[in-house]
């Protein structure tokens, strides 16, 4: 029986549509988390921050930045708009969750909210990943318990007893399930002519992003 051109092109149609659904389709987000504050902040926005969202991106994921003000960071011709503030984040959101050192200051406060979101990110399963001094905070979220993570050092855990539970593994890159940690970056790697973790760290970090879709 022969079918009618109308009829053709409904099928034609259907055939058509579930390919441009999929190519539609948005890529997953990936929250990155930046203090605001740096020793460096020219360093850290071009070799820590841009690294990590380029890397990110040219993977597929969509990055969207967020600090606690929220305002431009800005150092010679590195500029980094941050998409929204910590408060504004909706966990569920995100694939992934990832934290650049920046190099603060010592005694930099750290917002109450970045713990928060990040104990949200810990009990979802999701992958995170955290360079150097932000390995802190994913440990205050209960992110290293049962896991082996890279750090900037030995910890003393009577002074740092949010690290209990975890075990050390050195500075290089630790991948343990979906937490990745780091204990180099670019400003330590300077200061201390070790090799920076940056690259290696967000790789992990995407490997464990492919190994949770």
């Amino acid at each position: 029986m022969r079918r009618s051109p109308s009829c053709i092109a409904l099928v034609a149609v259907a055939l058509a549509l579930p390919l441009s659904m999929a190519s539609a389709q948005e890529p997953q987000k990936v929250l990155m988390f930046v203090l605001d504050g740096s020793r460096d902040l020219h360093l850290m926005l071009t070799e820590e921050v841009g690294v990590m969202k380029t890397m990110i991106e040219e993977a597929g994921y969509s990055v969207e930045i967020a600090t606690a003000a929220g305002t431009l960071m800005e150092a010679g011709d590195a500029r980094v708009q941050p998409d929204l503030k910590l408060t504004d984040v909706d966990a569920s959101s995100y694939a992934g969750f990832i934290l650049p050192c920046m190099a603060p200051a010592p005694g930099t406060p750290v917002p109450s909210e970045a713990i928060a979101l990040l104990e949200t990110a810990v009990a979802s399963g999701k992958p995170i990943a955290a360079s150097r001094g932000s390995v802190a905070l994913v440990a205050q979220a209960g992110g290293v318990v049962g896991k082996e993570y890279a750090y900037e050092g030995e910890v003393d855990l009577e002074a740092e007893p949010e690290f209990r539970g975890g075990t050390y593994r050195g500075t290089g890159v630790m991948r343990d399930g979906n937490l990745s940690t780091a204990g180099i970056c670019p400003l330590a790697s300077r200061g201390l002519n070790l090799p920076d973790g940056t690259t290696d760290l967000t790789r992990a970090f995407i490997e464990s992003l492919n190994a949770a879709n």
